[in-house]
């Protein structure tokens, strides 16, 4: 999942951006995960962790798979972690919450896959992507629809991601294959699938 146009603080909650565009890919269809490495030159300031850590590389999927994109024009979209592994010993709680306009048959049928499944998700913040899944620990995703018939109330769904990990928000800067071509996490450079029409 890409988040876009949020500022992202380390150890806060986002506020809400312009447009909201999401990657993720069940779990089952990753052949191998990059290699996560410890990345000094990401310090982040004293209320957060002095060493952010980083996936290098990309993930290996298998034959054929390629990672969904979701993209919400509401464009409420948030992420944020539970700081208590820096002091507890405890797993950091990664957490991704994005809300999407209407119940249309896309946002509702996102919604149940997401929930009875194990999906790993990338979002952007601050010009950075992050992951949120674990090879180890399961992404709970909790969709909340709502009708829009109460007083004050409109309709849609919001979906909330929580996962644990050793680290807050891990970068990514390996490489995004959709189906519509590649993003590099690295550089920002999408290459789109070249056309076989002559």
């Amino acid at each position: 999942m890409i988040l876009g146009n949020l500022d992202f603080k380390i150890g806060s909650v986002n506020p809400s951006g312009i447009g909201t565009t999401i990657y993720r890919i069940a779990k089952r269809l990753i052949a191998a995960w990059p290699t996560i490495v410890d990345d000094p030159d990401s310090a982040q300031s004293t209320d957060g962790p002095s060493v952010l850590s980083s996936y290098s590389g990309s993930f290996t999927l298998v034959d054929g798979a390629v990672w969904d994109k979701i993209y919400s024009t509401q464009g409420k979209g948030s992420m944020s972690f539970e700081p208590v592994g820096e002091t507890d010993c405890k797993m950091f709680n990664n957490k991704l919450q994005a809300s999407f306009p209407d119940l249309t048959p896309a946002a509702l049928g996102w919604s149940k896959t997401a929930a009875n499944d194990d999906y790993v998700y990338i979002g952007k913040s601050a010009g950075r992507y992050h992951i949120i899944g674990s090879p180890d620990y399961r992404c709970v995703t909790s969709p909340q629809g709502t009708s829009g018939d109460a007083a004050g109330s409109a309709k849609g769904v919001t979906i909330d991601v929580e996962c644990p990990d050793v680290t807050p928000l891990p970068l990514y800067v390996g490489n995004i294959v959709t189906a519509e071509g590649t993003l590099n996490c690295s550089t920002g450079v999408f290459t789109p699938v070249e056309s076989n029409d002559d």
